[in-house]
């Protein structure tokens, strides 16, 4: 039983691991798309970024997020969210995954 055991461990260690470093990847990728799209200083349609306020300039930096309008090539306000959401799951499986490690090495269940 107990070599059982040790095989499951083995097994949600490796699961933890490829977790984890999908994760790393994901918040590396969408986490510069972020930044990049936020230091953008002019929304899609020419207007400076500082001239925007609101719901206006939300979507405004939702887009640049998303590489820019979709009338401009970009992935628009879509894609500007998908990144938002794929970078906040992949924040969570870490940390998910941290708290998952720590209870293994306190022996909490």
């Amino acid at each position: 039983m107990a070599g059982q055991r040790q095989k499951q461990y083995n097994g949600l260690l490796k699961s933890n691991t490829s977790l984890e470093r999908a994760a790393d990847s994901i918040l590396s990728q969408r986490g510069k798309q972020i930044v990049d799209g936020l230091n953008k200083t002019t929304a899609s349609t020419g207007t400076p970024m500082d001239k925007l306020h609101g719901g206006a300039k939300r979507m405004a930096q939702m887009s640049n997020i998303g590489g820019g309008s979709k009338a401009t090539g970009g992935g628009g306000v879509d894609e500007g969210m998908k990144a938002m959401l794929q970078y906040t799951q992949a924040n969570t499986v870490k940390k998910m995954v941290s708290q998952s490690e720590k209870k293994k090495i306190s022996g909490k269940k």
